[in-house]
């Protein structure tokens, strides 16, 4: 072997062996490294706890979504007459005005509250719960959350979950959660009267007592509520109106809120037929219908001093029954300038000026939570509330604004003028509509809770639940009784549903002529409480009475020339039959 070739071959070995030496080296280094840098950015990646969106282990604090609590204290603070009214000092809620005339759908007065605005109304999308159990959705015909119903002073404080929470108490729960904790455990007694007023009426009386008692393993707890809110009036403020042009907008005052009343006749307005006949006409019937405002252009106001007084001594008590026993307006002088024009609206009026605002209301309500802790395991505990309100309140009816064709046969069809005139007129003046309507609610709750071995524990208890409303509304006429009254030969009516088949029919013999065209100075005027509202009501030949008396709990009526039983004779019924919904 060549020494210098086996000299070479050492020291390529030697040089690779210490390359390989040295790449082992900077590798393990790399690694040692590499683990260093691990080791410190391992605790910024391991999370130190792990946090619990949703549980359903019970009795688990709620972790994730606030809880937002409302205590007596902010009852107080707030001055809240209701549980629902407290909810409008949380964003989240919207709660509709209440016992207002601007919701109609309202019938009961409830407050509504809607969380989110989720609930449709006919699908709650938010969950009532008292301690803890479901509480039914409320209304007529509606499903809506309304815990105005429940008495102020059995409440502790009220929980609120204002995020959906569907995984742990279903479909009804996802705006949220409303969950109102009765007071327990009160010891002591406590008595609390109120009072407040606001423009136009709705001063409200309120007084509640509460009373407990504890022991040792047991106590009670017993709460009354009662208030009284008077109604407001519809002229409490001239903004509540149909009236826009003061802002610039359309005067939307229904033609037909008029009394006395506003004459249409064919042939005037610009249109040889008016678009329709006697109807009230205009020019753009789509955007400024002649039915609203000031917008007919064949209509005449009938003036002041028109007509004359019910001649009760005429056909035994019928008044006149032929145009020349009847004081009547002359053509002539009734289609004038001077009642045409703006002029025709002189007798319209603010038909919520009639009308209530706000209901009058009346509330008394109950509470009790009581517990007994029977032996060291086992212990009894129940609950119950009933509340009751009751409202009364006028409605703005256009039921009650008519426009009515007049044949030529009624007496008092004026001289000279063209068949079949419209005379449109408001007999809410007469007849207002009236609505009493109550809405009550109770649940009765009874149950024990057991602690078992091992930390286990038991739960069982029974409920019932009851949640009712009701609403009758009186004084809305019958336009076919009015139409007969008039002198008109009503048709058969088919019998549809539930309701019979109705034969023709004319005014009876014995009942005097409706008069629409005699001119009346307009009163608007109202009682302290519209459960005596001294409404006037329409004698069919011609004159006005006050109400007087009462028989059977319903007002009576005498015209002017009531004489004893015989004037029982002269009225035909014009007001429709009452309209009872539960």
């Amino acid at each position: 072997m060549n020494p210098n070739t086996s000299k070479l071959a050492t020291l390529l070995g030697s040089a690779s062996f210490f390359t390989l030496a040295a790449s082992l080296a900077a590798n393990a280094q790399n690694q040692q490294v590499a683990q260093a840098q691990m080791a410190q950015a391992g605790p910024e990646e391991i999370p130190e706890q792990v946090l619990i969106t949703g549980s359903l282990i019970r009795g688990t604090a709620a972790v994730g979504v606030p809880v937002t609590n409302l205590s007596v204290q902010d009852i107080r603070m707030t001055g809240s007459l209701t549980t629902s009214d407290l909810f409008r000092t949380v964003p989240q809620f919207n709660v509709i005005p209440g016992p207002v005339g601007t919701q109609a759908a309202n019938v009961e007065r409830g407050t509504r509250v809607n969380l989110r605005q989720l609930d449709t109304g006919s699908a709650p999308r938010s969950l009532l719960m008292i301690d803890g159990v479901r509480y039914p959705p409320q209304g007529n015909g509606l499903c809506q959350i309304d815990p105005s119903i429940i008495p102020n002073v059995a409440v502790d404080r009220i929980d609120l979950l204002l995020d959906g929470a569907s995984a742990t108490y279903g479909s009804d729960a996802i705006g949220g959660v409303i969950n109102i904790i009765l007071k327990r455990g009160y010891d002591g007694a406590q008595t609390e009267i109120g009072f407040k007023t606001g423009k136009g009426g709705n001063t409200q009386y309120l007084a509640s007592q509460l009373w407990g008692r504890t022991w040792d393993g047991g106590d009670i707890t017993l709460g009354y509520q009662w208030y009284d809110v008077q109604p407001t009036y519809g002229n409490f403020n001239s903004m509540y109106s149909f009236d826009f042009s003061p802002w610039g907008l359309d005067n939307r005052t229904p033609l037909a809120s008029a009394n006395p009343g506003i004459i249409s006749v064919q042939g005037v307005g610009g249109a040889a037929n008016n678009g329709g006949g006697n109807a009230p006409f205009s020019l753009d019937g789509t955007n400024y219908p002649a039915t609203n405002g000031h917008n007919c252009l064949n209509c005449f106001g009938i003036p002041a001093g028109s007509g004359g007084n019910f001649n009760s001594a005429l056909n035994s008590g019928l008044g006149p029954l032929t145009g020349a026993q009847a004081n009547r307006l002359t053509w002539a002088t009734l289609a004038t300038a001077a009642n045409g024009g703006t002029n025709a609206f002189a007798n319209q009026f603010n038909p919520y000026s009639i009308t209530t605002y706000s209901a009058g209301a009346q509330y008394n309500g109950s509470s009790i939570t009581v517990d007994q802790r029977l032996t060291k395991d086992i212990q009894f505990y129940g609950e119950g509330f009933y509340g009751n309100r009751r409202s009364q309140f006028i409605n703005n009816s256009t039921g009650n604004q008519l426009t009515l064709a007049v044949p030529t046969i009624n007496p008092y069809f004026p001289i000279g003028a063209p068949t079949g005139i419209r005379v449109s007129y408001s007999f809410s003046i007469e007849s207002p509509s009236f609505t009493q309507a109550f809405a009550t609610g109770q649940r009765y709750l009874l149950g024990f809770n057991i602690d078992l071995p091992a930390e286990w524990a038991a739960q069982t208890f029974y409920s019932q639940t009851r949640d009712a409303e009701f609403n009758h509304v009186t004084g809305v006429v019958n336009r076919a009784a009015v139409s007969a009254a008039l002198g008109w030969t009503m048709p058969a009516t088919p019998a549809s549903g539930t309701a019979p088949t109705i034969g023709t029919f004319t005014k009876p013999g014995t009942v005097p002529y409706l008069n629409l065209f005699r001119y009346r100075p307009l009163q608007l005027q109202l009682a302290a409480d519209p459960r005596l509202h001294p409404g006037l009501q329409r004698d069919v030949g011609g004159d006005v009475g006050q109400r007087e008396g009462n028989q059977g709990g319903r007002p009576t009526v005498r015209p002017a020339g009531w004489n004893g039983a015989r004037g029982h004779r002269r009225h035909i019924h014009l007001v429709s039959l009452p309209d009872p919904k539960q």
